[in-house]
């Protein structure tokens, strides 16, 4: 038994006015093809939407540059989704794969909202930086949105979910440091 249609609008709202209330539902129905669903089409909403705005929608590759763009946000959803779910197996919080590719489906809804700020961009200098501005709140807020669906998939606290997310920068970080410190002390070892 799957999710009704007005079931999935309901959790569409639910995350844009109040995901709290979303991520903290008990009876949630886990559905992957909705979420595949999902994916797909903020991918199809964000890139038709910017070609009409930049006018490439009449291009004769635009259908070609629209299914890679379903394609990699796939493809970016699923690494997403397994990176969050290893990471959580470290800490024994693990086994919760479909959970986090749903939840997670959800977390960039926002990402429709684009649109129309680039509808603003192109009023002026002030609708540039009232644009810019809400973009960025807009990319916090899928942040936000994504340290939600941790919480709810691994039942962890939101401070340990944001911890997650940011966990690639740090260690990314942490190996720039130890791949030149490395090859520091090669290069003074073998100058000796």
């Amino acid at each position: 038994m799957g999710i009704t249609t007005e079931e999935f609008f309901e959790n569409v709202y639910r995350v844009i006015f109040s995901p709290k209330s979303f991520f903290e539902q008990k009876d949630i129905k886990i559905s992957l093809r909705l979420a595949v669903g999902l994916i797909a089409a903020i991918a199809s909403i964000n890139k038709i939407t910017s070609g009409i705005l930049e006018g490439t929608i009449k291009d004769g590759f635009f259908i070609i540059f629209l299914i890679g763009s379903i394609i990699g946000s796939l493809f970016l959803w699923f690494l997403t989704g397994l990176f969050f779910e290893y990471i959580a197996k470290i800490f024994d919080r693990g086994g919760n794969l479909a959970k986090i590719l749903f939840y997670t489906a959800f977390a960039p809804i926002p990402f429709i909202f684009f649109a129309p700020l680039n509808l603003i961009k192109n009023i002026g200098d002030w609708g540039y930086l009232l644009s810019v501005n809400l973009e960025v709140i807009l990319y916090l807020w899928v942040i936000i949105l994504y340290a939600f669906s941790l919480r709810a998939a691994y039942k962890i606290s939101l401070s340990r979910s944001f911890m997650m997310i940011f966990l690639p920068f740090i260690s990314s970080f942490f190996a720039v440091y130890w791949i030149i410190g490395f090859c520091t002390k090669l290069w003074y070892i073998f100058s000796i």
